[in-house]
């Protein structure tokens, strides 16, 4: 997907506006948004780009090139008003919530996809958001781009982590330490898995969901699991 149709599209849902709304508030005509989203334009006028940006508040630059989806909520917390951040307090979790204060957190999306494509991963399809406190940015020593929130599609690690939870990843940390839990791409699928270190090289793949049986990955088929990175939070409704 176009840098531009993504950020666009993210801002659109941070700020919970649509193409009507946008005409009404950046006077941008609502088919013109629409085919932009659409990819039907590739290349719209910085005179356009210059009112979504005002709108946004980030630069056209930025809006072009730069990939917004992964630093947390562009729109300035200060300029916000008291609806926008009320809002913003009933999507964030509350487990990472620092006594309501808003402007102690990042806001992560949440992902409902992930592929893995030219030895990398590909997040997409932005379901809702997460605020996460910088604190935990800066005592694990991560930058934004380290970390990811998504959806689980499955019930296999339940009652622990249920299906839709939102679960938060680093990506940095692939090493796998034995009984830890782990997002793991294996032959296609993304899932989560406590993995055992067993005798020669293998690995065990639990669930805590007894209707799933847990898999032993021989040495030989190690390369088989991808990790994505490893589970730190949990949350669910």
């Amino acid at each position: 997907m176009d840098t531009l149709v993504k950020n666009l599209d993210h801002l659109m849902h941070l700020k919970k506006t649509n193409a009507t709304k946008l005409y009404d508030d950046t006077g941008v005509p609502q088919s013109t948004t629409s085919r932009i989203l659409n990819g039907e334009t590739s290349s719209p006028s910085d005179k356009t780009l210059k009112k979504y940006a005002k709108y946004f508040n980030v630069s056209v630059a930025d809006l072009r090139y730069k990939d917004l989806t992964t630093t947390g909520l562009p729109v300035s917390i200060a300029n916000s008003s008291i609806d926008d951040l009320t809002a913003l307090r009933n999507t964030v979790d509350d487990l990472t919530l620092s006594q309501g204060n808003v402007s102690n957190l990042t806001i992560v999306p949440v992902y409902s996809t992930v592929s893995y494509e030219n030895d990398s991963f590909i997040f997409r399809n932005i379901v809702a958001h997460r605020g996460v406190e910088n604190n935990f940015f800066i005592q694990n020593g991560l930058t934004h781009d380290q970390f990811r929130v998504v959806q689980v599609d499955d019930d296999s690690m339940a009652p622990y982590i249920n299906n839709k939870d939102a679960v938060g990843i680093i990506l940095s940390d692939k090493n796998i330490k034995d009984g830890q839990i782990y997002a793991i791409m294996l032959e296609g699928d993304r899932m989560f898995k406590q993995i055992f270190l067993e005798g020669g090289g293998r690995l065990r793949l639990h669930s805590f969901n007894p209707n799933y049986p847990d898999r032993i990955i021989s040495g030989d088929e190690r390369d088989s699991v991808v990790i994505i990175g490893k589970q730190h939070f949990r949350s669910g409704k």
